[in-house]
């Protein structure tokens, strides 16, 4: 038979049956214990069985450390790249400002400024302007000798050869 016990809790509790058997005067509560007394109980685990589970247990506690440690270490390195990228675009930034300051500082009209503010330098006018005529012309002359040594000959043979014959 099955006993509730109402504790304004959805859970109830299950008990044996309380029951007499007149035959042999015991309550089947005390058949059940006398089975469970029955039964041998399991051996405690023998010394080996234990180390080895310790060994194992060491085992994936280090591989769950290794795990986490590789973890942490991605993450720092995601933090440093993110860092080193603000830092290239910071950079770049500045590079850009510097290039802009270097086209407006070599700009002609500040050029022309400071060339003749500061350096007293002026624009020629063609009145300033000479031209100078060369009357010799500038020609190189090879000067060759009259005698040339076998190799040169052979060479120009042999060029002339390969000109004949089409290569």
């Amino acid at each position: 038979m099955t006993k509730y016990n109402d504790h304004s809790n959805l859970a109830h509790e299950l008990e044996l049956p309380y029951v007499d058997d007149p035959e042999h005067g015991r309550t089947a509560v005390h058949e059940e214990k006398k089975r469970s007394k029955a039964i041998p109980a399991a051996p405690a685990m023998s010394i080996g069985a234990k180390l080895a589970w310790a060994i194992l247990i060491i085992i994936a506690v280090s591989l769950m450390g290794s795990l986490i440690y590789g973890k942490v270490e991605i993450s720092r390195l995601y933090n440093e790249r993110a860092g080193l990228e603000k830092q290239l675009d910071q950079l770049q930034n500045e590079n850009v400002s510097m290039q802009s300051e270097i086209a407006e500082r070599m700009n002609m009209t500040k050029v022309e400024e400071y060339a003749r503010n500061e350096l007293g330098l002026q624009k020629l006018d063609k009145s300033q302007i000479e031209y100078i005529e060369i009357e010799t012309p500038s020609v190189a002359e090879v000067k060759g000798g009259d005698k040339e040594d076998v190799l040169a000959r052979f060479k120009r043979w042999i060029d002339r050869a390969s000109e004949y014959l089409g290569h």
